[in-house]
C-alpha cells in the first residue's frame, strides 16, 4: 500500500479533541474496514469519536476512486491466434482524504492512499488482512495531525 501526505498544518488554532468520519462514494465491501481503521487511527492520535448529534471538532472525509488497469480486450492477437480471456482483474483502489476543522471550515490535512490489486475471479475480500494493512498506513499518515504547527 502506498500513501502520500503533502505538507499540512493547522496553525495556531485551538487544539481539537473530537472527530467524525464521512465516506463518499465508498463501495460497500470496503466501507466498514475503512471506518474502523480511520476511527482507530484517530483514536490512537488522542482524539475521541464525537457523540451522535454533536458537532465534532474535525471531520475526516474519504473519497474512493477505482482505477481500471485491465488491458483492452482482444479477440485475436496480431499474429491471428485467438487470445484467451484473462480471469485476472487489475485495478487500483485509490482513497483521497482530507480533515476539515469544523470550527472554521478549513481543510487542515490532506492525504492519499492506494493499493494495486490483481485478483482472480472468485477471490473474496479479506477484512482482517485489509484492516491490518490500512491501519498501519493510516498510523503513518496521521502522524503529527494533533500537533500544533505554524
Amino acid at each position: 500500500m502506498s500513501s502520500h501526505v503533502p505538507a499540512h498544518c493547522h496553525g495556531s488554532a485551538a487544539p481539537f479533541a473530537t472527530f467524525s468520519v464521512q465516506q463518499h462514494a465508498m463501495p460497500g465491501f470496503i466501507e466498514p474496514v475503512l471506518q474502523t481503521a480511520v476511527e482507530d487511527a484517530l483514536t490512537r492520535q488522542g482524539l475521541v469519536k464525537a457523540d451522535a448529534g454533536t458537532t465534532p471538532d474535525v471531520t475526516a472525509n474519504l473519497y474512493f476512486t477505482l482505477i481500471d488497469r485491465n488491458p483492452p480486450p482482444q479477440e485475436v492477437d496480431p499474429m491471428g491466434d485467438p487470445v484467451s480471456t484473462s480471469e485476472i482483474t487489475r485495478f487500483v483502489a485509490h482513497v483521497d482524504m482530507d480533515v476539515v476543522d469544523n470550527r472554521d471550515g478549513k481543510v487542515i490535512w490532506k492525504a492519499t492512499m492506494e493499493r494495486y490489486h490483481a485478483i482472480l475471479g472468485g477471490e473474496t475480500f479479506h477484512d482482517d488482512r485489509a484492516l491490518l494493512i490500512v491501519s498501519s498506513t493510516l498510523d503513518q499518515m496521521f502522524e503529527g495531525l494533533t500537533s500544533s504547527c505554524e
